[in-house]
């Protein structure tokens, strides 16, 4: 049976469909203004930024590969970024010409081995519009001038931080370990010594025990640390036989004994990585090399640890060492800068184990304890930048570091709200 609107029910409908009509031609608009492309998406002191333009910056994010894992709200806070930036440009009287847009959209374009025109039209297949780039462009290149004449001024690249730019420790090698060791004497009183720990350390499987036994038996620098060495070892300057073994080598494995000039040398693997290669053809070692009469006696074993206390900088190895050692020529002592491959395998893995400013006294060449202190490690050859371009990437670097303070600062003092 159908049920019947009663009479009262249709006097209230009647009644209330002239309220539910209006609402609708009030409602509509607003909703139909609300998914206009060319509506407010969100205010920045004000100034609207459009739906439109949120979509815009979405999809020239996407061109250029940076849209993230969220592309609308990437895009929607980039756009807010860049229009602070243009504001506070435009308040400070920053102006761009249409010659210097053009500029900037051909450095632009060139990144990606493109004219701004071919930029231009593989845009326009993406429907993103010419604006869209030039305001982007502008932003950029306002922001940048802007931040450089603010800060410019305070920053002051020194020829140390270009050395460290242009220094390995900035690129990691392509298969590094983290090591202890283990030095032996081989001079003859301590032959019977030797022979009977030699065994006891071939046996040893855990980190606790090798370092137990670098304490008591060691006689490198890293004794008193359990024979640990802090520093990430690039395999391929250790000697052949313990890279090789250490290449797939179980975690706490031990290598050795390997013959080094003067000592028995153990080493025990205690991590692993790989990591971006640095050529060694490309390394250039720069190093202070000693060689000191008596090998290695106290007196000279005593030296050795008061020059670890006293020498700050490579700059100061020569003249301790000859104060200490009157007897030295000055001949003796000398500095060298050579390529990692020129270099004798002994020395370079002394070296290599070495981070810049540290000392080595490992080495005994005859009657003499060879002491070395590395001073750095330089990438050279085809492809290095020159210290001009260095002393550039790392001015920008700072820039960019004030700049996003400066951003930052702008926006906790900015009015952002939704319409």
């Amino acid at each position: 049976m159908k049920q019947r609107i009663a009479p009262m029910q249709r006097a209230s409908l009647r009644l209330i469909a002239p309220l539910i009509t209006g609402l609708a031609l009030l409602i509509l608009p607003i909703m139909a203004q609300a998914q206009s492309p060319f509506s407010a998406a969100v205010y920045v002191n004000d100034d609207a930024i459009t739906n439109y333009e949120i979509t815009q910056k979405r999809r020239f994010l996407e061109f250029i590969g940076a849209g993230g894992s969220d592309p609308q709200e990437l895009a929607l806070e980039r756009a807010i970024e860049d229009r602070l930036q243009l504001q506070e440009a435009e308040r400070l009287g920053g102006r761009m010409t249409p010659d210097q847009i053009t500029d900037g959209m051909n450095e632009f374009a060139a990144r990606a081995q493109l004219t701004a025109d071919e930029m231009l039209a593989q845009m326009q297949q993406a429907g993103i519009d010419r604006e869209t780039f030039v305001s982007f462009i502008q932003a950029g290149v306002l922001w940048r001038e802007l931040v450089q004449a603010t800060y410019g001024a305070q920053i002051n690249i020194t020829e140390t931080q270009i050395d460290q730019a242009l220094s390995v420790e900035g690129v990691q090698p392509s298969t590094e370990v983290l090591i202890s060791e283990i030095f032996l004497p081989t001079d003859a009183q301590y032959a019977d010594a030797v022979a009977r720990i030699v065994p006891q350390l071939q046996r040893i499987r855990s980190e606790t025990e090798f370092s137990n036994a670098a304490r008591q038996v060691s006689v490198a620098p890293t004794a008193a640390a359990g024979g640990r060495i802090d520093r990430w070892i690039n395999l391929s300057a250790m000697p052949e036989a313990v890279g090789n073994a250490m290449r797939d080598a179980a975690i706490g494995r031990v290598v050795g004994p390997i013959e080094v000039p003067g000592a028995l040398a153990f080493f025990q693997l205690r991590a692993r990585r790989d990591s971006r290669s640095v050529p060694v053809s490309q390394v250039e070692i720069t190093y202070y090399r000693a060689p000191l009469p008596g090998g290695r006696s106290d007196a000279n074993m005593a030296l050795v640890q008061r020059m670890r206390g006293q020498i700050d900088q490579c700059s100061d190895f020569p003249g301790t060492v000859l104060r200490d050692l009157p007897e030295l020529p000055d001949s003796a002592v000398v500095q060298l800068a050579q390529i990692q491959t020129e270099i004798d395998a002994a020395t370079r893995s002394e070296l290599e184990r070495l981070n810049p400013g540290q000392i080595s006294a490992n080495l005994v060449e005859g009657d003499n304890l060879v002491v070395l202190m590395l001073c750095r490690r330089t990438i050279t050859g085809e492809g290095v930048p020159d210290r001009a371009a260095v002393r550039m990437a790392l001015l920008n670097r700072a820039l960019e570091g004030y700049g996003m303070v400066y951003l930052q600062r702008l926006r906790a003092e900015a009015d952002i709200r939704q319409p």
